[in-house]
Formats: structure tokens, sequence, C-alpha cells
């Protein structure tokens, strides 16, 4: 029923991970676009291809593959690709990890990851141990350096996290890469990346800097940072001198430091804000790198020595604020023609000014009940009437141009205009709308059944599949009743041991080979022999 709901209100597309229901959906849901989720795992261009066939537009490829491995699956399919260019990278296949359901009952594959991987473990070898830390926490992506090869492969979608991220940090990053995409797509001769832009995206988030993930075809042995499991923040400084008593720590500036900046210190889990910065105890709004700078109203856990990191910039955040607040007041400009007569209905007649903002022609005609009249004194003006037109307001839109026919001598009520106006931008508004729902006409008649006759037909038609992940030679598989499938690991078909219990399942059911999870090239050759 979500699913019917969003398709009726025009969603552009629902990403899936169940097959089952990504067949009822392309089945049932003419003109939706269906994408095939990366907890889909889809890994390979048999996967990508079988996506296709099963009628999905498009595929969110697993965050583990290299970059050559996304050109040969784009250049032998014809679905649309989607691959992730930054943010967190999981230790696990993407919908694969069942770290989190097993040690806490939060399945990541469900959307409820706690985070297994982002905590401290110790490694062992022969009851020794050799390492501590977050030894399976890995680096954020950043594939800034990949996004040339991206483009002239023809992908089609690139995706970025930030669905659990502050606004800041999605406006920061999202601004970063237009600026990367559209610098490429216009000179690619020309593509060279700011260090201050790579800077930025550190200091929005960062484990340990920044990784390559899988991109490149040689192993990454940098992938997991194992000091820090959260936001690194940039480097500024070592703690030269502490005065615990009055708080005052004194430092050699890495990097730009101002008030309102937060920071944090390597032995200390609490962030501070600067509120007091000095220079030659002088106070300053603000400090370049190579200044050595006292800070104020600092206590905790801090040691001389220690590191200090800017997890924040209040300029940085700034910026950032603006850009989404301005973004947030961009208006859908409007052009319009008004006709008014004396002793004839008022005609407005409103179009886009972009014709090909929406997949439809957008205009209005709205005639007004109201009849202008001849002017005793002080009839009406061009000026007043665009003023009135143009008080588009809180709504969406906002008139770049009006054309005015108006008759001399006219008296009009400005309450007539007002509401001529309001019901052209309602007309707007709403063809807008139903140009998304456009020929959608779902065939989803699951509301309307009763619980009972959906469980009815259910039981009706139940078949049994039975995966068997082990066999074994001590049990008597023809006790088996009732079922109609059964799934072996392909790994038994290459031990000839087990030969009887297989030739037995062959002849009495329909027997399936269960594939291996993940496919990659190296173990395509051993899967062919196999089989």
């Amino acid at each position: 029923m979500l699913a019917k709901s969003a398709y009726n209100l025009g969603v552009d597309a629902i990403i899936v991970q169940d097959l089952g229901l990504a067949k009822y959906l392309i089945t049932n849901f003419p003109n939706l676009p269906i994408h095939a989720s990366t907890q889909m795992t889809v890994h390979n261009l048999e996967g990508a291809v079988f996506a296709e066939k099963f009628g999905f537009k498009r595929v969110v490829l697993s965050r583990e593959l290299s970059i050559e491995e996304i050109r040969f699956i784009k250049e032998n399919s014809n679905i649309e690709i989607e691959t992730f260019v930054h943010g967190a990278l999981c230790i696990s296949y993407s919908g694969q990890c069942l770290f989190s359901s097993m040690i806490g009952g939060r399945s990541g594959n469900r959307g409820k990851c706690a985070q297994s991987c982002r905590l401290p473990y110790e490694l062992y070898e022969n009851d020794s141990k050799i390492d501590k830390g977050y030894l399976l926490s890995t680096r954020d992506l950043c594939a800034l350096d990949y996004l040339p090869q991206l483009i002239d492969y023809g992908i089609d979608c690139f995706k970025i996290e930030g669905r659990m991220k502050s606004p800041e940090y999605v406006a920061t990053v999202t601004r970063i890469y237009r600026k990367y995409i559209d610098l490429y797509l216009k000179n690619p001769s020309e593509y060279k990346i700011d260090i201050q832009d790579k800077k930025d995206l550190l200091q929005v988030f960062n484990r340990g800097e920044f990784s390559s993930g899988h991109y490149n075809i040689h192993a990454n042995k940098d992938l997991v940072y194992p000091e820090k499991q959260n936001n690194m923040g940039i480097y500024v400084g070592n703690v030269s001198n502490y005065n615990p008593s009055k708080g005052y720590i004194t430092l050699n500036l890495n990097d730009n430091l101002a008030i309102g900046d937060t920071i944090s210190f390597e032995h200390e889990n609490s962030k501070y804000t600067i509120s007091e910065l000095m220079i030659n105890n002088e106070n300053v709004s603000s400090a370049s790198p190579k200044n050595i700078v006292k800070i104020g109203r600092m206590k905790g856990n801090i040691f001389c020595g220690d590191k200090i990191y800017k997890l924040s910039s209040k300029t940085l955040s700034k910026k950032a604020l603006d850009s989404y607040s301005n973004n947030e007041n961009i208006k859908i400009e409007l052009v319009g023609n008004i006709k008014i007569h004396k002793n004839f209905p008022i005609e407005l007649n409103v179009s886009l000014k972009d014709k090909n903002l929406f997949n439809a022609d957008i205009y209005t005609k709205i005639t007004s009940t109201v009849y202008p009249e001849n002017a005793l004194n002080s009839p009406i003006t061009k000026d007043r009437i665009k003023k009135q037109l143009s008080k588009t307001n809180n709504t969406p839109f906002v008139f770049s141009d009006i054309e005015i026919d108006l008759e001399d001598n006219v008296i009009l009520s400005i309450s007539a205009l007002n509401e001529l106006r309001r019901q052209a931008i309602s007309d707007i508004e709403n063809k807008i709308i139903n140009s998304f729902k456009k020929d959608r006409n779902s065939n989803l008649t699951i509301g309307n059944l009763k619980k009972d006759n959906i469980c009815s037909r259910i039981n009706k038609n139940k078949t049994i599949s039975l995966l068997l992940n082990q066999l074994s030679f001590d049990f008597d598989y023809t006790k088996l009743e009732n079922v109609n499938r059964i799934y072996i690991p392909l790994k038994y078909f290459s031990m000839l041991n087990y030969k009887k219990i297989l030739t037995y399942f062959t002849t009495h059911y329909d027997t399936y080979i269960y594939m291996p999870t993940i496919i990659k090239t190296n173990y395509r050759n051993i899967l062919k022999n196999s089989i």
C-alpha cells in the first residue's frame, strides 16, 4: 500500500531489494521505474543482465567493484548504472552483512545496522594478541579522482551517502561533486582537483582521511583506519603548552582556525567550541597556518604533545547553510498575459517560462466573472495590475514577465486581480503535480481483498523449497515429505563422496544448484568446471 501511495503521488522511482516485491511492482505499476538496490548485491555482468531482463530500470552496483568491473558491466548491458562515489564503506559486501543482526538483532539488510564494524576489537593469533583498535572500520570513499573515467564509461548516476548526515555535509559534498562533474563535461583537459575542495570534504566528515575504496584494480591496503571510528576532522597541530588551571593551550597552527570552530583532542572524546583565540596575547577572530596561537577555556583530559583536530569550520558551515537556504527560495518563473477591456470578462493566461522544465506543456487560462467598467475617476494602471499579479509571496512561483492589454479609462477592483492570480497559480501547481501522475493507472487490488481471502489463496498454491546448506551422511533423506524443490550448494557437486546423495535428490525432486553469493571474474572458471 505504501508503494501504491508513492506511485499515485508521482514519485520518480522506487528502490527495491526484494525480488518478489520488485516483480509485483513491475507487473502492476506501468511507467514507474524500479531500481535494484545495492542491497541486492549486483556485482557482476550476469546480475546486471538479469536485473535488466527482470524489468528493472536501473541497478545500484555493489560498492566492492573496481572501476574496470564497472566499465565491463556498463559496456555489456543496457540497464542504467548507478555507482557510489562518496561516503561510508562497509567492511562486508553490500547487502550481505549479518554482523549487526547476529550480535544485536538489528539487521543492516533491513536498514537497522548498529554499526558493529565501528566498534573496537582485538586480533589474536595462537592465543597472542597481535593488534587492537577499530580493526573493521573502513575509511570513507572519495572518488573525485575517478569521476572522469566514470563519466567516460557512461555511468548514469552517482550515489552519495547523505541519509544520516547533516545538511551542511550534504550541501558541501553535492556542491563539490557537481562542480567537478560540470568541469569535466565542459572541458576535460582542465580537470584538476583544487586542494581546498578536498580539504572541505575532509572537514565535513572523514575517518582517517579518504579511501579510493575498491575502485583501484589492486588490493586496497589502506581501506581500514584503526585509530578512530568517527569523524576525524582536520589536524591543526599539537599541544605545545597547557595551563590546566586557566585552561590555556598553546600550539603552532597547521591549518586555519577561527572563533566558532569546534575541535577535539587526541585523548578526549568531547568536542570544544573555540570562544577565545589569541596571537601574542592579543585576541583575534581567526588565525592562519604557522602562527603560534593560544586557545582559552579548554579543560579536560588534555596533555602536552596531544594532537588537535578541527571537527567543524564555522566559515564552511555558514557557506553550506547559505547555499541550501538560498536554494530553498528558488522559484519557478512564469509568464503572464492579461486582457482587460470594458464590458468583457478579464482573461489571464499563464505559462512556464521554461517550456522544458517538466514533461508536459504547463499553462492555464483563467476567465473572471468580473466585468471592468468605465472609470469616473482614478482608472487602474498597468503598473498597479503588474504589482498585484506579481504578489506570489510564499508560492513556488514568480512572474518574470507580464504582458498587459488594458483598455483606457477602466476601473477594476484589486480583489478581482488577486483572485485571478490565486486561481492561475493553483491551476499551474496542480497541472505540474498531475504531469508526474500522467498515464498511471494502478491495477493494485490487494487493498480491496479481505485478509482471509489472501491467506486462502496462498495456502491453496503453496510450494515448499528446501535449502540444504550442509549435507550429512548420517541423515536419512528419504524421510523428507511435502518438499517440492531442493537447493544444494555448488561445492557438493565437486565432491565425489556425495554422489549417492545427489543422485537421490535429482531422481526424486526438482533439484537446483545453490550458487555462491559472490561470483567475481577469477571464480568464474572454477564454477564452470564444477557445473
